[in-house]
């Protein structure tokens, strides 16, 4: 996106402030997906008494 602006004709710092707001975007999404695979699997994996249950059992 950056060179395409610059290309375009736009000001570098413009571009570069562009570019910065898009890697945070990125960034910001991936943790939060992150958060909640991390949080799905604790309550696929573990019970009330935060025990280990087995993911295989339960399909069966």
């Amino acid at each position: 996106m950056m060179t395409g602006q610059i290309l375009a004709g736009a000001s570098p710092n413009d571009a570069i402030r562009y570019q910065i707001v898009i890697i945070f975007a990125q960034a910001s999404g991936t943790a939060i997906a992150t958060i909640g695979v991390v949080i799905l699997a604790f309550l696929a994996l573990f019970n009330r008494n935060h025990q280990f249950t087995h993911l295989l059992s339960k399909l069966d």
